[in-house]
């Protein structure tokens, strides 16, 4: 650091010296003097030497001498005992009872700090800017060595006590009494920071595509409006500023945005005037849609699809149940995000409870399915309606076809000769037994009438007298060999019921599938083109 410059000046210390040297006619006395200088007086570093009448020699805690301008400190010090000689900070500055304060309000908004939904909290960083005119607050510059402003300790001054009613954390005051500046025409100007946490009324109806709009209201503590006058704040160029101002350094969050920030002058049916500031606030939905609705989505894809896994897998039912506990789960996250208020249900609530019935339904009707795939001929009879609709008519619908029976190949493949054969055999066979034709002996089954699968013997046996009679021997073969086309061809039609049953429930799944279908996407579509409605109003004032 440069040396600063320094002066050899006439002290206190010095002056007394002087004159207990000229008052004795001790000659050791003024010899003494010098050395008495140099101990007690040594030359110390000036900070400003531009008026050096008015300079007063200082020593800051014993250690390096610094000399001080007389002057700067010394007229504020003198400015203050003359403002606060009979100066009462518990009146108001008025002049008359009749005469009301005018208090300008106005709010830099540094820090949206967030919205809390579930407590219906906003909380907020600000810089509150009030001013107001104190006539006991005056001087002239000239008169006080040019200065125009005075920075003075709040708890000195009168406040207009100017406090958030509406505080959800019995929090009224501001976070740090900063000073006020005092004007030398009685403006007085006090810009205090505060953290607020104002209770802001939810609605939950269009969560998460909503907008909210929450407010501050700011009011005196104690005067009404026959002894304070709120009005609006005033900018550089005297106009009135009747919105939040933004500080250069606020950031915009990842939430929220701010639609609208105005503020109202308003009256009170109490008789009280109060500031009241409106934040609109727009909720940027993407981090609902990708962590809760686009997976309710695919869950509910999931779920629709159980209607195409076959029934012989075995986890038709548990797949369902899956995904039931699984949309549980997402419903009890959201229990922790919104509000309990039963004044509406939101957007996302709707879709996920809509979507948990559409899976409970698909649990049900898995085990009508289930029900229907495991039925056979022992238990139950198809009906004729129940064939008719879907074996019939609804496969083609539903762009199901059920393949044919097809020959086998060995039978297409089979040689001339053998056919000869047979076609020899049979004529020989009717030639010396003239037996009937075998549709008559051995009927083809006949699913609709099984009453009628198997032609009763004695037709043969006890026919007409064309028909040669057989021997015992011949009759108790016969009897065998009609017992086991009996029973071949029971087997052969509960096989095949067995198979319609199957088919039937096959087809019912595909069914539930393509309603399930239409019914989700319907449902989806409709839940939150909802949202659609729900617009920020351009005017924040105007009912939506």
């Amino acid at each position: 650091m440069a040396k600063v410059p320094t002066v050899v000046m006439t002290t206190k210390i010095q002056r007394n010296m002087r004159s207990t040297t000229m008052a004795t006619s001790d000659p050791a006395g003024a010899t003494a003097m010098p050395n008495v200088m140099n101990a007690a007086s040594p030359e110390l570093p000036i900070i400003n030497v531009s008026h050096l009448p008015k300079l007063e020699e200082e020593m800051v805690g014993n250690k390096a001498g610094i000399m001080y301008e007389y002057g700067a400190l010394d007229e504020e010090k003198s400015l203050m005992v003359k403002l606060f000689t009979n100066y009462n900070l518990k009146v108001r500055p008025a002049l008359s009872l009749e005469d009301r304060v005018v208090v300008r309000v106005g709010m830099v908004l540094s820090s949206l700090v967030g919205l809390n939904m579930k407590n219906e909290e906003m909380s907020t960083v600000v810089v509150m800017n009030l001013e107001w005119t104190d006539y006991r607050l005056q001087w002239k510059p000239k008169e006080h060595d040019g200065i125009n402003v005075m920075r003075i300790p709040a708890v000195k001054v009168w406040l207009p006590d100017m406090v958030l009613f509406n505080n959800n954390d019995g929090v009224f005051d501001v976070a740090l009494h900063v000073h006020v500046q005092a004007y030398y025409n009685g403006r007085v100007t006090w810009t205090p920071p505060a953290l607020y946490c104002s209770s802001c009324g939810v609605k939950v109806k269009y969560f998460p595509f909503d907008w909210q709009n929450c407010t501050m209201q700011f009011r005196s503590y104690t005067y009404d409006f026959t002894e304070i006058d709120v009005q609006y704040a005033l900018d550089s160029k005297g106009k009135e500023i009747r919105e939040i101002q933004l500080d250069e350094a606020y950031t915009e969050g990842g939430e929220w945005q701010i639609i609208h920030r105005p503020c109202r002058r308003n009256m009170n049916d109490d008789d009280y005037e109060d500031m009241t500031f409106y934040l609109i606030l727009e909720r940027k939905p993407l981090y609902y849609v990708l962590n809760i609705i686009l997976p309710c989505i695919l869950i509910t894809i999931i779920a629709i699809f159980n209607f195409y896994l076959p029934p012989d897998a075995g986890e038709k039912m548990g797949l369902s149940i899956n995904v039931l506990l699984t949309l549980t789960v997402f419903l009890l996250l959201l229990a922790d995000k919104i509000p309990e208020t039963s004044l509406g249900v939101p957007i996302i609530v709707n879709y996920i409870m809509f979507t948990m019935i559409l899976v409970t339904c698909s649990v049900i009707l898995s085990v009508v399915v289930l029900n229907l795939h495991h039925r056979s001929a022992n238990t139950h009879c198809m009906p004729m309606w129940i064939r008719m609709i879907f074996i019939h008519i609804l496969p083609p619908v539903l762009c199901m076809l059920r393949p044919k029976v097809e020959t086998p190949l060995s039978l297409k493949t089979q040689p001339r000769r053998e056919k000869r054969i047979v076609t020899i055999s049979k004529v020989a066979d009717e030639y010396f037994i003239r037996k009937p034709d075998s549709s008559i002996l051995f009927p083809k089954p006949h699913r609709y009438n099984p009453e009628g699968m198997v032609t009763d013997m004695r037709k043969f046996i006890d026919g007409p007298s064309s028909y040669l009679s057989l021997p015992e021997e011949l009759k108790s073969a016969m009897d065998a060999i009609t017992y086991i086309a009996e029973a071949l061809q029971a087997e052969k039609d509960c096989d095949a019921l067995k198979e319609d049953w199957q088919y039937v429930a096959m087809v019912v799944d595909r069914m539930f599938l393509w309603i399930f279908v239409v019914i989700t996407t319907v449902g989806t579509l409709a839940i939150f083109a909802i949202a659609s409605f729900n617009h920020t109003p351009t005017d924040p004032f105007k009912a939506p």
